[in-house]
């Protein structure tokens, strides 16, 4: 179905309109005095309609639009659409076509910089990203130009560094759906979901997340899957094995070879980091530390005898009381164990610890099913006596009731 921008003047009072909003902020009546010659009195209808919209183009330069204040750019621009799409009769395709000149106008009005929150008046990063948006659901889905508008409000967002929050949930679960549609190659879609993702400096768990389920999908290069490495290692998320998927590790393995995939594979192995790679901040080492101390306690404990000493820690892991209890503290914290400790005894009782489970580690998932098979027979024994006792229970009660 063909999209329009509906407008409530007929056409020549919208270029009457058009007009005085350039006049306005040129402050004279030039504008409004060439169009009276395109615009007969009366039912007449406008002369020589492409000259109109050529003199239009030629008034809407940059450095007019981005006069404009920021409430009022949105609805002049979009006016300015309308009046080109009727006066040179153009389809919606047509506008947004890349090289058009209602999206190279649109380009060149991206402020450079951020505007002072006190500047009002100032036009915003957001109020582009507004149009781009507009123009991207005016658009069918099928349409190739959505992929064009959608790395155009990619890179308003990196070149003005406006917060990815505001377009995180919106774009990011549906980047690789909307590209498809729009008949995208794979490679497109990979190159600009990870291009998406790099916007994010917080590498926030929800970016993790939209990492999961777009690598269950797609394969990764090396240097996608750096790009997942330092995304993921950079974050506060201490525990990034639920991102271990059967790409993921089928990547891993192919690039082995490489620094930053061996650090992750020790890394989501819970081994004991001491040296990262210039790419990843030095906290790895510290939430390794954490990971290295998760796997110690699932490693060792059983549940006959889940009270560690400070002394049976390895020393690696914390030099003194105090660092291991600080450890212990953000261990917690980061939700890889459980438990209660007792400064006085200087004991760390453990009642969960976190087991990774990683796609493509046969050996490691045969070890965790043999401890899991453990685990159950455990309870299974602890388990066979129990009538026994409650009865044993019940009988002390009775006894004991009928003493008093």
């Amino acid at each position: 179905m063909a999209s329009v921008i509906v407008v409530e003047n007929d056409l020549k009072d919208s270029v009457w309109e058009y007009g005085q909003i350039i006049d306005g902020v040129r402050q004279n009546t030039e504008l409004s005095r060439s169009l009276a010659p395109f615009l007969p009195d009366g039912q007449g209808s406008i002369s020589n309609p492409a000259e109109l919209a050529q003199l239009l183009i030629t008034a809407s330069s940059k450095e007019i639009l981005s006069v404009l204040s920021d409430k009022e750019f949105e609805p002049a621009f979009y006016l300015l659409m309308y009046l080109l799409q009727q006066l040179q009769k153009l389809s919606m395709e047509d506008l947004t076509r890349h090289d058009s000149t209602v999206l190279q106008l649109l380009r060149s009005c991206v402020p450079a910089e951020q505007p002072s929150l006190r500047d009002r008046r100032a036009l915003k990063p957001t109020t582009i990203l507004s149009v781009f948006n507009t123009l991207f659901n005016l658009l069918p889905a099928s349409s190739p130009n959505r992929i064009l508008l959608l790395k155009d409000i990619l890179s308003v967002v990196a070149e003005t560094k406006t917060s990815f929050a505001l377009i995180q949930s919106a774009i990011g679960s549906n980047l690789a759906v909307w590209m498809a549609a729009a008949g995208a190659s794979d490679a497109e879609i990979r190159q600009t979901f990870w291009f998406f993702i790099s916007l994010d400096p917080a590498c926030s768990v929800e970016s993790l997340r939209l990492i999961k389920a777009f690598t269950a999908q797609y394969e990764l290069s090396l240097d996608e899957l750096c790009a997942l490495i330092t995304t993921a290692l950079s974050s506060s998320v201490v525990d990034v094995s639920f991102l271990v998927n059967n790409n993921v590790a089928r990547a891993a393995a192919q690039y082995a070879a490489d620094e930053l995939v061996q650090t992750f594979i020790h890394y989501t192995h819970s081994t004991l980091i001491t040296a990262v790679p210039a790419a990843l901040p030095e906290s790895v080492k510290h939430k390794s530390k954490i990971l290295a101390l998760a796997r110690f306690f699932s490693d060792n404990g059983s549940a006959n005898n889940n009270t560690f000493s400070y002394s049976d820690i390895p020393h690696e892991l914390a030099a003194s009381a105090g660092e291991l209890e600080t450890l212990l503290i953000d261990s917690i914290k980061a939700g890889v164990i459980e438990g209660k400790l007792n400064q006085v005894d200087e004991t760390f009782f453990c009642t969960r610890t976190n087991r990774a489970v990683l796609a493509g580690d046969d050996n490691k998932l045969a070890q965790d099913w043999e401890a899991v098979k453990a685990t159950l027979l455990e309870w299974k024994h602890s388990l066979e006596n129990i009538n026994e006792v409650v009865l044993n229970a019940k009988e002390n009660i009775v006894n004991n009731n009928s003493q008093s």
